[in-house]
């Protein structure tokens, strides 16, 4: 899993369909508080669909961005994997560049 990006998402969301017929995409991940900093590229993009591949990522996933899986919003997410609802984006990066604020 080294060098990739993990995303979760619904399946039936516009993206996954577009990423459906082209496996390519752009990504952006930026801090929005000062001082900015971030990344953005562009990928490939692989659709996972197995909930045993799955769970553990949107796991911690919930953990980094929310605190715990017991968060109440964690688990509704965690829920529609569980059910297959959702589905979990591996972006491979082909190239990217960053840029920090902070720094200047």
């Amino acid at each position: 899993m080294n060098n990739r990006i993990y995303v979760e998402t619904s399946k039936q969301a516009k993206k996954t369909y577009n990423l459906r017929k082209n496996e390519n995409g752009y990504f952006c991940i930026d801090d929005p508080n000062p001082p900015y900093k971030g990344v953005r590229g562009k990928g490939s993009v692989k659709i996972h669909e197995d909930i045993n591949f799955n769970v553990p990522i949107a796991e911690k996933i919930m953990v980094k961005y929310l605190g715990n899986i017991d968060h109440p919003m964690a688990k509704a997410l965690l829920d529609m994997q569980k059910k297959g609802q959702s589905v979990v984006l591996e972006i491979s990066p082909k190239y990217y560049s960053t840029w920090d604020y902070s720094k200047q």
